[in-house]
């Protein structure tokens, strides 16, 4: 009979390893934001503050809280198997993220929810205890101890909710209180940037969930701009997959630089992240997963960066995408890269349109001409010699004027600034303005030169 040994990890070393998994501050967060969607919270409010000199986050909803039973079985890590079926919005997986999000940032994670039927109940996992006893001992707290831990943090439940509590945060260790706040300000910025794109579905439409930050509500941010003027909505396609749910795919091309706020531009991080985040953008049961990136589909392109796919896929998939406990990545199924593949040549040519159809209009223009070279593949700007008014201009002029001024004007076709235009162009659109130039000395010196 082979001999069976319990090879338990060590308490000591393996909470060292979950808090090394991998997870940011920002991608903590929303893990812990998965289970107030899950919890069909109406309201989430996330406070990152300074109490008794050092910093707390805390994440508090109104969605269904937690029995006294589920609170202590919730505090285990790994208390669901993800084979479980699940609803469609649940956002959970392993039933981990909670705890792994939190060890990774915090060395205290304690939780306090309320159900529509109970008083408040608190648990606290404490990383310096579970090092010490190098045992899993999780604390319980008695209702007058609760009670002390709603006054302090300010902790005020409807009917219902849950609140996180981080304390003993890493990341902020060993910063005196007058440098703490501007970090913790700056991170916080960063954060609401971070949520108002990957949760923006769920800040959207009838049943539309509010985002508090430190009591400030937070705008969502569609990252395909659907209601800005320039935008084209592409063809869409569903289609269903063995293992059972739909996957759905739709094509966004975003309007023009030109036509974009500097608001628009600076939420999409400016017009080089414009470029570098067109490609997939995928969907886990709404929440925003992957942003940009067209995974081996295709190559990245100037022309093509106004493109973007939108691709939901349900959380019946996981499996089958091999979703990471951080809920942060995925690895698309080559029958559905396939799908993809045929899909993408549309939103890049639409792209690519979008800058040709515009260099079309500068072909019409009455003063310039564009030379395309089919043999080489080169191009030419040139000062239309046919121009009305040039031809005017030269039937005035003796031969000698008339032969300097030509000279002039095949030398300032020649040295067009090209590249600082198209730097300008890539980088600050809006701040180009040919509308307001004035002549005033231009022709004042001409008048002078042709007077003499």
């Amino acid at each position: 009979m082979p001999e069976h040994i319990d090879l338990s990890p060590n308490p000591k070393s393996h909470i060292k390893t979950l808090a090394r998994i991998g997870y940011n501050l920002n991608s903590a967060i929303s893990d812990i934001i998965d289970n107030s969607v899950t919890a069909e919270s109406n309201n989430i409010y996330i406070e990152i503050d300074i109490i008794d000199e050092k910093a707390v986050l805390i994440i508090l909803d109104d969605g269904y809280g937690m029995t006294p039973e589920t609170l202590i079985d919730s505090m285990r890590i790994g208390c669901k198997d993800p084979a479980d079926i699940r609803n469609e919005f649940d956002l959970g997986r392993f039933g981990s993220g909670m705890k792994m999000a939190s060890f990774s940032q915090a060395r205290k994670l304690t939780v306090i929810s309320k159900d529509s039927n109970s008083k408040p109940q608190s648990a606290t996992w404490d990383l310096d205890l579970v090092e010490h006893e190098n045992a899993w001992k999780l604390i319980k707290h008695s209702e007058v101890e609760t009670n002390d831990l709603c006054s302090k943090f300010n902790i005020q439940f409807g009917k219902q909710g849950t609140a996180i509590i981080w304390e003993n945060i890493g990341k902020y260790d060993g910063y005196p209180v007058s440098e703490l706040q501007a970090v913790l300000g700056q991170d916080l910025t960063n954060l609401k940037s971070y949520v108002r794109l990957h949760f923006h579905k769920f800040m959207e439409g009838k049943r539309a969930i509010n985002f508090y930050f430190n009591y400030q509500k937070l705008e969502h941010f569609d990252p395909f701009l659907r209601s800005r003027s320039g935008y084209q909505e592409g063809p869409s396609q569903k289609f269903r997959v063995k293992k059972g749910g739909s996957i759905e795919l739709r094509v966004h091309i975003l309007p023009h630089e030109s036509k974009l706020t500097k608001s628009d531009l600076a939420k999409l991080g400016g017009t080089d992240q414009i470029t570098a985040n067109q490609g997939l953008y995928v969907y886990r049961a709404n929440r925003l997963i992957i942003s940009g990136g067209w995974f081996g589909l295709t190559r990245l392109s100037q022309l093509g960066k106004l493109a973007r796919v939108e691709v939901n896929v349900p959380t019946s998939l996981d499996e089958e995408w091999s979703t990471d406990v951080k809920k942060s990545s995925l690895e698309i199924p080559h029958k559905v890269k396939a799908k993809l593949k045929q899909l993408i040549r549309e939103p890049i040519k639409r792209s690519q349109k979008t800058y040709r159809y515009r260099g079309r209009l500068e072909e019409a223009n009455a003063f310039w001409k564009v030379n395309e070279n089919e043999r080489d593949k080169s191009i030419s700007y040139e000062i239309a010699k046919d121009n009305t008014l040039l031809k005017h201009l030269l039937s005035t002029l003796n031969n000698e004027q008339a032969s300097t001024l030509i000279e002039y004007l095949k030398n300032l076709s020649a040295e067009i600034p090209i590249h600082h235009i198209y730097e300008k162009m890539s980088s600050e659109p809006n701040q180009i303005n040919q509308n307001d130039i004035s002549y005033t000395d231009l022709l004042e010196g001409l008048k002078k030169l042709w007077n003499k």
